[in-house]
Protein backbone atom coordinates (compact mmCIF):
# COMPACT_ATOMS: atom_id res chain seq x y z
CA UNK A 1 0.00 0.00 0.00
CA UNK A 2 1.77 3.02 -1.02
CA UNK A 3 0.99 6.55 0.06
CA UNK A 4 -2.49 7.81 -0.36
CA UNK A 5 -3.29 10.92 -2.90
CA UNK A 6 -4.49 14.04 -1.25
CA UNK A 7 -7.53 13.46 -2.71
CA UNK A 8 -7.60 9.64 -1.27
CA UNK A 9 -6.72 10.96 2.08
CA UNK A 10 -9.73 14.07 1.99
CA UNK A 11 -12.26 11.75 0.94
CA UNK A 12 -11.39 8.86 3.09
CA UNK A 13 -11.48 11.68 5.85
CA UNK A 14 -14.87 12.63 4.89
CA UNK A 15 -16.58 9.55 4.59
CA UNK A 16 -14.93 7.60 7.92
CA UNK A 17 -14.46 10.71 10.08
CA UNK A 18 -17.92 12.62 10.10
CA UNK A 19 -19.18 9.15 11.31
CA UNK A 20 -16.53 8.39 13.76
CA UNK A 21 -17.11 11.82 15.28
CA UNK A 22 -21.12 12.06 15.23
CA UNK A 23 -21.00 8.87 16.94
CA UNK A 24 -18.93 9.78 19.50
CA UNK A 25 -20.44 12.99 20.10
CA UNK A 26 -23.75 11.00 20.57
CA UNK A 27 -22.49 7.77 22.53
CA UNK A 28 -20.23 10.44 25.01
CA UNK A 29 -23.36 12.18 25.79
CA UNK A 30 -25.38 9.07 26.13
CA UNK A 31 -22.87 7.12 28.27
CA UNK A 32 -22.04 10.06 30.61
CA UNK A 33 -25.63 10.33 31.43
CA UNK A 34 -26.08 13.32 29.26
CA UNK A 35 -28.49 12.13 26.59
CA UNK A 36 -30.75 15.55 27.18
CA UNK A 37 -28.23 17.27 25.72
CA UNK A 38 -28.41 15.67 22.45
CA UNK A 39 -30.31 18.45 20.56
CA UNK A 40 -28.01 21.07 21.94
CA UNK A 41 -25.28 22.83 20.28
CA UNK A 42 -22.82 20.78 21.86
CA UNK A 43 -23.58 18.13 19.37
CA UNK A 44 -22.12 19.89 16.49
CA UNK A 45 -19.34 21.35 18.54
CA UNK A 46 -18.27 17.75 19.89
CA UNK A 47 -18.64 16.13 16.20
CA UNK A 48 -16.66 19.40 14.90
CA UNK A 49 -14.19 18.58 17.64
CA UNK A 50 -13.97 15.01 17.03
CA UNK A 51 -13.40 15.37 13.62
CA UNK A 52 -10.52 17.91 13.39
CA UNK A 53 -8.93 15.61 16.09
CA UNK A 54 -9.53 12.50 13.61
CA UNK A 55 -8.14 14.16 10.70
CA UNK A 56 -5.29 15.04 12.44
CA UNK A 57 -4.50 11.50 13.98
CA UNK A 58 -5.06 10.41 10.66
CA UNK A 59 -2.37 12.76 9.34
CA UNK A 60 0.57 12.27 11.97
CA UNK A 61 -0.21 8.52 12.86
CA UNK A 62 0.62 6.09 10.40
CA UNK A 63 -3.28 4.55 10.71
CA UNK A 64 -2.71 2.14 7.54
CA UNK A 65 0.66 0.75 8.19
CA UNK A 66 -0.86 -0.03 11.57
CA UNK A 67 -4.29 -1.60 10.67
CA UNK A 68 -2.10 -3.95 8.44
CA UNK A 69 0.44 -4.60 10.71
CA UNK A 70 -1.08 -5.60 13.52
CA UNK A 71 -2.63 -8.76 12.15
CA UNK A 72 0.53 -9.61 10.79
CA UNK A 73 1.66 -9.98 14.14
CA UNK A 74 -0.81 -13.13 14.51
CA UNK A 75 0.28 -14.05 10.94
CA UNK A 76 -2.91 -13.45 9.74
CA UNK A 77 -3.80 -11.80 6.51
CA UNK A 78 -4.71 -8.10 6.71
CA UNK A 79 -7.06 -8.27 3.86
CA UNK A 80 -9.17 -11.34 5.52
CA UNK A 81 -12.15 -10.79 7.25
CA UNK A 82 -10.35 -11.62 10.47
CA UNK A 83 -7.15 -9.86 9.73
CA UNK A 84 -9.74 -6.38 9.13
CA UNK A 85 -11.56 -7.62 12.85
CA UNK A 86 -7.62 -7.45 14.06
CA UNK A 87 -6.44 -4.70 12.24
CA UNK A 88 -8.87 -2.26 13.87
CA UNK A 89 -8.65 -3.15 17.58
CA UNK A 90 -5.30 -1.12 17.78
CA UNK A 91 -7.14 1.63 15.60
CA UNK A 92 -9.74 2.14 17.14
CA UNK A 93 -7.69 2.11 20.14
CA UNK A 94 -5.52 4.76 19.53
CA UNK A 95 -8.96 7.03 18.39
CA UNK A 96 -10.40 6.28 20.85
CA UNK A 97 -8.11 7.20 23.73
CA UNK A 98 -6.81 10.49 21.79
CA UNK A 99 -10.39 11.48 20.85
CA UNK A 100 -11.77 10.34 24.23
CA UNK A 101 -9.53 12.18 26.08
CA UNK A 102 -9.82 15.59 24.12
CA UNK A 103 -13.64 15.17 23.86
CA UNK A 104 -14.06 14.70 28.04
CA UNK A 105 -11.37 17.33 28.48
CA UNK A 106 -13.43 20.12 26.74
CA UNK A 107 -17.00 18.51 27.78
CA UNK A 108 -16.21 18.20 31.21
CA UNK A 109 -13.28 20.36 32.19
CA UNK A 110 -13.85 23.48 30.56
CA UNK A 111 -17.53 23.38 29.75
CA UNK A 112 -19.06 21.72 32.92
CA UNK A 113 -15.94 23.31 35.35
CA UNK A 114 -15.23 20.26 37.06
CA UNK A 115 -12.25 19.37 39.08
CA UNK A 116 -9.18 18.35 37.12
CA UNK A 117 -9.47 14.91 37.91
CA UNK A 118 -13.34 14.39 37.17
CA UNK A 119 -12.52 14.38 32.87
CA UNK A 120 -10.24 11.51 33.54
CA UNK A 121 -12.97 9.37 35.57
CA UNK A 122 -15.43 10.49 32.91
CA UNK A 123 -12.80 8.95 30.40
CA UNK A 124 -12.53 5.86 31.90
CA UNK A 125 -15.61 5.37 33.33
CA UNK A 126 -16.94 5.68 29.08
CA UNK A 127 -14.17 4.02 27.89
CA UNK A 128 -15.36 0.70 27.27
CA UNK A 129 -18.87 1.39 25.64
CA UNK A 130 -17.29 4.26 23.38
CA UNK A 131 -14.45 1.53 22.17
CA UNK A 132 -17.23 -1.01 21.38
CA UNK A 133 -19.35 1.58 19.55
CA UNK A 134 -16.00 2.80 17.41
CA UNK A 135 -15.17 -0.20 16.96
CA UNK A 136 -18.95 -1.03 15.20
CA UNK A 137 -18.60 2.27 13.23
CA UNK A 138 -15.01 1.93 11.76
CA UNK A 139 -16.37 -2.14 10.95
CA UNK A 140 -18.77 -0.23 8.99
CA UNK A 141 -17.89 2.72 7.11
CA UNK A 142 -13.80 1.79 6.41
CA UNK A 143 -14.96 -0.36 3.75
CA UNK A 144 -17.10 2.79 2.26
CA UNK A 145 -14.31 5.06 3.01
CA UNK A 146 -12.17 3.66 0.86
CA UNK A 147 -13.73 2.48 -1.62
CA UNK A 148 -15.37 6.12 -2.20
CA UNK A 149 -12.55 7.30 -1.91
CA UNK A 150 -10.47 4.96 -4.14
CA UNK A 151 -12.51 5.25 -6.67
CA UNK A 152 -12.44 9.18 -6.68
CA UNK A 153 -9.41 8.74 -6.31
CA UNK A 154 -9.44 6.71 -9.85
CA UNK A 155 -11.30 9.02 -11.42
CA UNK A 156 -10.06 11.64 -14.23
CA UNK A 157 -10.30 14.97 -13.21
Amino acid sequence: MGKPSLKFFIVFNLVMNIPMALGMSIGGMIFSGNADKLMSPALLLNTCIGFAVAVVINMFVPIPLIAMGFPKLFKVDPESVPGRFLGNVPVVFIFVIIIGLIMNFVNVQIFAGAAFPAFLFAFIGTFIPMYILCYVIAMIFIPIAQGTAAKVDSQVA
